[in-house]
């Protein structure tokens, strides 16, 4: 699938653009790499092209039409506009792309897409990190220097006029990604759709991750030479954790109120609604995340249709009728893969534990040295301790009442718990590959059958152009259906439409069955594990509680 990546740069240094797209850069800190004579290394590939100017004269006819209109002069203002066409590294397989092919390519939607603009574009084999896919820069000047006719988006008069700059907004980014979608189609290239998204990445976050990773990763080679394990792995950056916040909290919502209640209490995360659009603030940030910087299913209207799908969900799952006991297999890579049957799933067969419903009311304590506001308001803070002692009174009722005064089978159950969970949403999510992988097979057979008649009479008429001009579209979807199935299936019959809709339906059927059983294990998992965090704010584990069990361990 081809990716479409813009970033806006207020450099007034033209040059340093066309070094990043001649010369070899480092990947983590974007500094050019330099020979032993201490010169500019080179790539070792690339094809460097200009449109309405000269490709190795970029930055000084940009500054010569800047000073012409009077345009760029200030820091904040936006010089250039950097965009990234990435095409999918299975693409030099099939249809073969090639870098030639690639420059060619860019070049027709950048004088499509950005007409009026010096621009520079320039195609690269060497993926980021190694990737090794093909990709295409496109660097243009945000002053426009001719007048062009209105492109079919919603845009300002002064849109289309010389001497006034490119204004990149949601509408013109869609309008790029659906001209980047047809491309592709065109060429017969993987593709997916742009034009949702439903987990928004900027660039920014995506080099914090990587910076993180790597640093954690350093510490975590420096814990194992003394012995030590890590204790995580993997480097999640803030909006990484709202996002998985978010999509525990809405797993265990029936209401809004409810979901805006967990994430207060709970988390820390306040929900902030404005202009009919939520955003987040979790504790220690002054300023929130929107909904749609996060991706579109934390927006409002899809988290709404969320919960309330939830609530109109059964809460017993009825078997559907001619369902048989024993499901088929559904194929997958040309193998037959195993669909467990509602009998065969463990997560049916939970042993019922005891009622924590009643943690959710507890209340969750609050941390008074890391508090932003409780440091500049007296008032808050005095709040604060109160409504800490009330919580950790209602938490010591609650355990007293439960059981749960023990420390080590409290730890114990929340791990056994914890253990359940994971394995829960494993088989849900291995659940949802395979239906996935059945839907995209029973669209391709539909695409397939659809097309195969206009085929036939292609071949009759001894393919002739003008039957091709014709019916060009439909033959190009049947052709692109059927290679994809002969990479599936290979030399195998084809499965019938009817077997694949059966495969659906139990499918779906188990998958509905795991759901409701992982919403219900997850409610008491994080019932529990609030109860812990709470016990912690204000109870200390006895040490020898802590030796038994370091004994039991050995021995075992």
């Amino acid at each position: 699938m081809a990716v479409l990546k813009h970033i806006a740069s207020k450099n007034a240094d033209y040059t340093a653009a066309e070094q990043y797209l001649i010369f070899q850069h480092d990947e983590s800190s974007g500094k050019l790499l330099l020979d032993e004579s201490g010169y500019p290394m080179l790539r070792e590939k690339y094809i460097l092209q200009g449109i309405n100017c000269d490709a190795y004269n970029f930055a000084s006819e940009c500054r010569k039409a800047n000073r012409k209109y009077k345009k760029n002069k200030g820091k904040t203002e936006i010089k250039t506009h950097h965009y990234i066409i990435s095409f999918d590294p299975k693409d030099k397989v099939e249809p073969g792309l090639t870098i030639e092919k690639a420059q060619e390519m860019g070049m027709a939607f950048a004088a499509e897409h950005f007409p009026g603009h010096q621009m520079l574009v320039c195609a690269h084999e060497d993926g980021h990190n190694g990737a090794g896919n093909i990709h295409v820069h496109i660097v243009l000047n945000s002053l426009r220097i001719q007048d062009i006719e209105p492109l079919p988006y919603k845009q300002r008069r002064c849109d289309c006029r010389a001497g006034f700059k490119h204004n990149c907004t949601k509408e013109f980014m869609s309008y790029l990604r659906t001209g980047l979608m047809k491309l592709c189609r065109e060429n017969g290239m993987h593709q997916v759709d742009l034009t949702q998204s439903r987990k928004r990445v900027t660039n920014e976050e995506y080099r914090v991750e990587q910076r993180g990773q790597e640093a954690l990763d350093q510490e975590n080679e420096m814990l194992i030479q003394k012995g030590q394990k890590p204790e995580r792995t993997k480097f999640e950056t803030e909006k990484e954790k709202i996002r998985q916040t978010i999509l525990d909290t809405i797993c265990v919502s029936h209401s809004p109120e409810e979901f805006q209640k967990i994430l207060q209490e709970q988390y820390g995360i306040q929900v902030k609604e404005s202009r009919g659009r939520w955003s987040y603030l979790p504790q220690g940030r002054t300023k929130p995340i929107a909904g749609r910087k996060l991706g579109d299913i934390f927006e409002k209207a899809a988290i709404l249709e969320t919960i309330q799908r939830e609530r109109r969900a059964p809460e017993t799952a009825v078997s559907l009728p001619g369902a048989q006991k024993n499901a088929p297999t559904s194929v997958h890579g040309g193998q037959k893969l195993e669909t467990k049957t509602r009998d065969e799933l463990t997560i049916e067969n939970r042993a019922e534990r005891s009622d924590l419903s009643g943690a959710l009311n507890l209340g969750q304590i609050i941390d008074l040295e890391k508090n932003e506001k409780a440091k500049n308001s007296d008032a808050y803070a005095r709040w604060i301790k109160i409504h800490n002692l009330q919580v950790q009174a209602k938490t010591f009722s609650f355990m007293s009442e439960h059981g749960l005064l023990n420390s080590t089978e409290l730890d114990e159950e929340y791990e056994l718990m914890t253990k359940q969970f994971r394995e829960c949403r494993s088989q849900m999510k291995s659940t949802e590959a395979e239906l996935k992988e059945v839907n995209h097979r029973l669209r391709l057979l539909g695409q397939y059958f659809k097309g195969k008649r206009a085929y036939r009479e292609y071949c009759r008429c001894g393919k002739q152009p003008a039957f091709l001009k014709e019916h060009q579209a439909e033959l190009e979807l049947y052709e692109a259906a059927s290679r994809e199935l002969r990479e599936i299936y290979g030399d195998q019959k084809l499965p019938g439409v009817k077997e694949l809709k059966e495969q659906k339906v139990i499918l779906q059927s188990q998958k509905d069955a795991q759901y409701e059983a992982f919403k219900a294990i997850r409610k008491q998992w994080m019932d529990l594990g609030k109860v812990i965090r709470n016990r912690d704010s204000f109870l200390k584990k006895m040490p020898g509680q802590y030796k038994e069990k370091k004994k039991t361990d050995d021995l075992e």
